[in-house]
């Protein structure tokens, strides 16, 4: 299995217009309990009006089976406009 941390920079709080960055991955048996013991202290260094809009989520890339308190995100629709 393979697990992205994924950091989604966010324009407000609502999360609906965001810019995902993919910041670091593991693979193997524990990648996404070392993903997401990395979460909280990544958080923590945003500074407080940033932590309500940006976010850090570990995602499994891949067939193998999810962890059961990994919750899928809403997906994002990316525009692009031209003037």
């Amino acid at each position: 299995m393979t697990v992205f941390l994924l950091l989604y920079l966010c324009i407000d709080a609502t999360h609906t217009d965001c810019q995902m960055v993919r910041a670091d991955s593991w693979s193997g048996p524990t990648a996404y309990e070392q993903c997401t013991d990395l979460v909280p202290g990544l958080t923590e260094t945003l500074t407080a009006p940033n932590r309500k809009r940006h976010r850090f989520v570990c995602e499994i890339q891949g067939d193998g089976a999810k962890p059961e308190e990994h919750k899928a995100l809403p997906a994002f629709i990316h525009q692009s406009f031209r003037m």
